[in-house]
């Protein structure tokens, strides 16, 4: 099966913005988060000491932030569309966990390290916080408080999504009624579901399901997309359901409860999608890019460790006055390095390991012919 090469170069714009965002822009302009991350004091108040590259690029109307997140949802809406038509339920669910869980958890892993190696100030590092903090999304389900590590929350939505790719199964891709439900659903439950006091045994479960509500919408726009280019939603239902999904995403992110955004950020996430749909619409005609689709195949460990690893290289280095640009140099290179030793020693043989295990258990000889993407 032949590679989309525009959806997997894809893959490598959407980890480089978002690493961009974290080192080159908000370790600078808010230092409160970042050093909070890194486990450090902070090095100044707000943005006083931000180099003017940072605040310039804080201050352009593109949200480096917004456009990766986007694309990461878009794409893994699209791929997931095309494992729906290729395994059952058992081997969509063993090929996904395979596909998510053993880097993410060695990553996590990593970040501990790095919270250690740090002195664990705060006291995070116990072996059931290490442990539950993981798996994606089970420290908030259950209540229980893990180390952070400043993308988890998108990783949580995820397991969301393949939940509910579950339970709707093979009408996803088909039926234009059961995306539009779900997105119904998404726009009900954040209206009117309350979010219950922090003692609340119902807190967890509520609180995961208002943080996906806005973004479950998006990743949909990628099912119907990827279900159109295989024949299995029409032309008119396309043209309907996206910019349908594309409006309820941009209510329920700018009236949410749980991850409070901007309207730069809001807008963006909307331009994503409008962008997302030309190039899936045009791109056939990209043949890839060697250096985009390195970074394409090092996007998701470079996602899982970037943020406490790199945020406490940049604060060391820049407490011991090494100019910003190097102390990201030297940041990202490391970062990337980590993320490619991820990528050869976990990511590789795990993700295989999970499609044989899928395959042997749950695939469909009888599924539509079609080009595939790894993600």
């Amino acid at each position: 099966m032949k590679r989309i090469a525009w959806a997997n170069s894809l893959r490598g714009v959407a980890a480089v913005s978002v690493v961009i965002w974290h080192l080159s822009i908000l370790f600078w302009v808010s230092q409160t988060t970042a050093s909070g991350l890194a486990r450090r004091d902070q090095l100044w108040t707000g943005s006083e000491g931000a180099p003017g590259f940072a605040s310039f690029l804080g201050g352009l109307p593109f949200d480096f932030a917004a456009f990766g997140v986007g694309l990461f949802f878009l794409l893994s809406g699209y791929v997931i569309a095309i494992s729906l038509t290729r395994y059952n339920r058992r081997g969509f669910l063993v090929g996904r966990l395979m596909r998510i869980l053993p880097t993410y958890a060695v990553g996590y892993l990593i970040t501990c390290a790095v919270v250690w190696i740090a002195g664990d100030p705060r006291g995070e590092l116990n072996v059931p916080s290490v442990l539950i903090g993981m798996v994606p999304g089970l420290g908030p389900l259950i209540n229980h408080p893990v180390p952070a590590d400043g993308i988890v929350w998108t990783l949580t939505i995820e397991m969301v999504f393949y939940t509910i790719c579950l339970l709707a199964y093979r009408w996803l891709t088909s039926a234009w009624q059961c995306i539009a439900l779900i997105a119904f659903l998404c726009f009900t439950i954040q209206t009117l579901m309350p979010l219950p006091p922090i003692n609340s045994p119902l807190r967890g479960f509520a609180y995961v399901v208002l943080l996906a509500c806005p973004f479950i919408p998006v990743m949909l726009v990628g099912v119907v997309l990827s279900a159109h280019h295989r024949n299995t939603m029409s032309l008119r239902a396309t043209q309907l359901l996206v910019p349908a999904l594309a409006l309820t995403s941009l209510y329920l992110t700018t009236t949410g409860r749980i991850t409070l955004t901007t309207a730069k950020y809001d807008l963006m996430f909307t331009a994503t999608i409008a962008a997302f749909v030309a190039i899936s619409i045009w791109g056939s005609a990209w043949r890839g890019n060697r250096g985009v689709d390195f970074f394409a195949e090092v996007s998701y460990p470079l996602y899982v460790v970037h943020v406490v690893l790199g945020y406490t290289i940049l604060s060391v280095l820049t407490s011991l006055g090494v100019w910003p640009l190097v102390a990201i140099v030297i940041a990202f290179s490391a970062v990337l390095g980590t993320a490619y030793l991820l990528h050869i020693a976990v990511e590789m043989p795990t993700h295989r390991r999970g499609q044989r295990w899928a395959r042997r258990i749950g695939h469909l000889a009888s599924r539509p012919p079609g080009d595939t993407v790894s993600t």
